[in-house]
């Protein structure tokens, strides 16, 4: 009986040390601010769809550029996954945000009820990698506090 309970009580705190082990990144200002500055930038480059896609051709190159930096940025990251999963959502070579730049290149300008409705698909996948960042931990678990 003595050994049963010694057996659980390891187990049981084996469980805990294990749950306890962080699972994702922590918070980071520098992947935020990557991730919302793309955000802004991406909706207001698709706002310009309306007009012909060479015309905005070093723009798009730019923003390509820009969500290049923070996906490897964040692709760099520990524990991260979760984050690099929805920026392949967005950016991956079938995301969304790709399929917008397509239509727009092959299908020549779009229009602003298209835009506005892709717009809201794209935005909202930022939203989730933002809101994904703002609530991880500020600190790593196991760092103490150092003034």
């Amino acid at each position: 009986m003595q050994i049963i309970n010694v057996t659980r009580t390891i187990i049981i705190l084996l469980f805990g040390i294990l749950t306890g082990c962080s699972t994702i990144a922590t918070y980071d200002q520098a992947a935020y601010a990557n991730a919302t500055n793309a955000k802004v930038d991406t909706l207001a480059l698709m706002d310009k769809a309306t007009g012909s896609y060479s015309n905005y051709s070093k723009e798009i190159a730019a923003l390509h550029l820009e969500l290049d930096k923070a996906y490897e940025y964040d692709k760099g990251r520990p524990l991260n996954h979760y984050t690099i999963s929805s920026w392949d959502v967005l950016r991956g070579d079938n995301g969304i945000l790709n399929r917008f730049l397509t239509a727009w290149k092959t299908s020549g300008p779009q229009s602003k009820t298209f835009i506005e409705d892709k717009k809201g698909h794209v935005g909202r996948e930022f939203d989730e990698i933002i809101q994904l960042e703002s609530g991880k931990n500020k600190k790593p678990q196991n760092q103490s506090s150092q003034n």
